[in-house]
């Protein structure tokens, strides 16, 4: 029936049904989808003569204007590789927000299909013009794909298993820190993810990390809090609280059996004036109070991680 009513609608009763209909997508549509929306293929084809639909992918297409946002570059993505894709590896990561993606639109977009070939597939819009999809294949099980903001992603533990397999160390480290920072990695998935890293390219790069996870890492702030405690527990040192609350004051870790509190100062947040000054008042304040207040600065533990871990575990005794 509304097939049929949109058939016989006026040109611009059609066009504020596309608005409609596109404007939960992002703005982003495959022409089956149209199709199955019921717009005739004629008309799809006249508003891409007319440019109020443009094709961005193959027979993917953005309403007035080109892709503007990587949400909507990603939607483009999976609808191209078809039914059933998610986004894998890091642009799973990326979606999920444990990886951080350069400024600007993805240049590259991994995608995971059940079946079907492997392919590559360009851009065609000005915005995507410089963009690559990539479809691979994947056997994907049962709770394996997730919905965020409305795009299929790789839960994060397969998503990290995948983004392992080409990342760095560093990079590796980061992604599963700020997985556990935001409470996407938990204890379920430690089993899980080693069960998965079988024979997977990556698994040395991951595999320490999930050897050394606990809870207290949900309760991290940031990842050098995270990497701090991969580097503390690993050394076999007696586990801190983890940003507890101390005289009234949060506090990045703290051992009440000894008094000691440790603040991991980041670079870029910590050097504001105006947190430096609420940092010497918070420290005062804990010092009057009697504990022992250190403070560790991000280039002093990357330069000595093993070190800078030894040293505290000397003083807090």
């Amino acid at each position: 029936m509304e097939a049929a009513r949109l058939a016989s609608g006026s040109s611009a009763d059609q066009l504020r049904h596309l608005y409609r209909f596109m404007a939960p997508r992002l703005f982003v549509a495959s022409r089956e989808e149209l199709v199955d929306a019921g717009f005739s293929v004629s008309r799809i084809e006249n508003w891409l003569r007319i440019g109020r639909l443009i094709k961005v992918v193959r027979s993917v297409y953005a309403y007035g204007r080109d892709i503007e946002t990587a949400a909507a570059a990603r939607r483009a993505a999976l609808l191209t590789a078809g039914s059933g894709a998610a986004l894998v590896g890091q642009s799973s990561c990326e979606g999920w927000g444990i990886v951080t993606p350069k400024p600007g639109l993805p240049s590259r977009m991994r995608v995971g299909v059940r079946t079907g070939r492997a392919r590559r597939v360009k851009g065609t819009s000005p915005a995507l013009r410089r963009t690559t999809v990539d479809i691979v294949r994947r056997e994907f099980q049962p709770g394996d794909i997730r919905s965020k903001s409305g795009l299929r992603l790789t839960r994060p533990a397969l998503a990290l298993i995948d983004f392992a397999a080409d990342a760095s160390d560093r990079q590796v480290r980061f992604a599963f820190l700020e997985a556990c920072r935001l409470g996407l990695f938990g204890e379920s998935d430690v089993g899980f993810t080693f069960d998965r890293l079988f024979r997977r390219r990556g698994a040395r790069k991951l595999r320490p990390l999930l050897a050394l996870w606990v809870p207290e890492l949900r309760r991290i702030r940031s990842v050098l809090e995270g990497w701090f405690l991969l580097v503390w527990i690993e050394r076999g040192y007696a586990m801190p609280k983890v940003n507890e609350k101390v005289f009234g004051h949060e506090v990045d870790d703290y051992w009440p059996d000894r008094g000691v509190v440790l603040e991991l100062d980041g670079d870029a947040f910590h050097s504001d004036p105006i947190q430096k000054k609420l940092d010497r008042d918070k420290q005062r304040d804990l010092e009057a109070h009697g504990l022992i207040v250190i403070r560790l600065t991000y280039r002093q533990f990357e330069a000595d991680p093993e070190g800078e871990a030894d040293r505290l575990a000397l003083q807090a005794r």
